[in-house]
């Protein structure tokens, strides 16, 4: 993993986490009964406008890797958790976890509870699937430890896709698999759904592709008859091109498809090839939408003012139309209370 440059983060241990869990329990007793509840955070992936009114949990305590074991494969994450901070502490250990959706701040409790979905589900399912053990708040202010196999089995299988309308994930035990230093890709183009049909029938079935594996699926619609599919396979050299390549300054990774049959990524900028443009393309389509010059214009104007730095999902989120995200979360409402805000990441 050489070939990544990481800030390398540390568990903080279990004592750290029973802390923040103690404080967030203290907050939760010192609500009036029938106070509608949500959680407090930062950042959100959701584009709607939210009322403000209801009494919000500070949850900013429960944001990191609590530990790793990186010889069982597993690290046990508080609810929080970016994928951006969950992927600099796996990395480092050659390892990652089963299915990382593409933007950096989605958090791992809202990818399980409002499930998630990336390039190795087609192999590997949903977040939620390689969840080994859930620590719950319930709605009225106790902690569970949910196991597929344990005295919580009915909560373990039905808390994905609650929306927070069962609890809130202090923290979620799951799988870690091995990486390789680099993912090579090969565009592929169809000019019919039907085909792009059976191609993805065909390398589910296989996990092959022309004689090639498949570790990595996903696809673009530019229109009706151009249709790529998009193949990763893990590679330990950059064989066949003498850098990986870059898209997080003025080169565009969703317009690469149609210009190249090949690219090879670092595992690291793979994981995150799509966070520079939804972040630009959220915040163009909306400048074009009142009124602004043209995608391509207005895209090309907003790489060249940013080109100094790497272009990223910020963490201070802006929604379609430039208008701050509004702080959303999941909820660990009251029983019975369902709030859709919980799984935005």
């Amino acid at each position: 993993m050489g070939d990544v440059a990481l800030d390398v983060l540390r568990p903080v241990g279990d004592e750290q986490h029973r802390a923040a869990t103690a404080r967030l329990l203290d907050d939760m007793a010192a609500l009036p009964p029938e106070a509608p509840v949500r959680l407090g955070k930062r950042t959100s992936n959701l584009f709607r406008q939210r009322t403000t009114d209801s009494t919000r949990l500070d949850v900013s305590d429960l944001n990191h890797v609590i530990d790793l074991d990186p010889v069982a494969r597993t690290a046990r994450v508080q609810g929080m958790t970016t994928y951006e901070d969950l992927v600099a502490n796996t990395l480092p250990h050659a390892l990652m976890p089963l299915v990382v959706p593409q933007l950096r701040t989605i958090t791992l409790g809202g990818a399980v509870t409002g499930l998630g979905i990336e390039s190795s589900s087609f192999r590997s399912g949903l977040p939620h699937e390689s969840v080994l053990e859930a620590e719950i708040l319930t709605g009225d202010g106790e902690i569970v430890v949910a196991r597929p196999d344990g005295e919580h089995a009915d909560l373990f299988r039905t808390f994905p896709n609650s929306y927070g309308s069962l609890g809130y994930a202090l923290s979620l035990t799951i799988e870690l698999e091995p990486v390789h230093p680099y993912v090579a890709l090969q565009h592929v183009r169809f000019c019919s759904l039907a085909d792009v049909q059976d191609a993805i029938g065909q390398i589910m079935r296989t996990r092959a592709w022309s004689g090639e594996e498949v570790d990595f699926l996903d696809g673009v619609v530019f229109a009706r008859e151009e249709i790529y599919l998009t193949l990763g396979r893990w590679a330990d050299s950059a064989t066949g091109q003498a850098d990986p390549s870059d898209y997080t300054g003025q080169r565009i990774f969703y317009r690469s498809l149609q210009q190249r049959e090949r690219d090879l990524l670092t595992v690291h900028d793979y994981l995150w090839r799509w966070d520079t443009d939804w972040w630009v393309l959220a915040r163009v389509r909306g400048a074009a939408a009142a009124g602004a010059p043209p995608m391509a214009e207005a895209e090309a104007a907003q790489r060249r003012l940013l080109e100094d730095r790497r272009l990223r999902e910020p963490a201070s989120r802006r929604g379609l139309g430039g208008r701050p995200a509004r702080e959303a979360a999941a909820g660990a409402g009251r029983p019975g209370r369902r709030d859709p805000a919980g799984a935005d990441g």
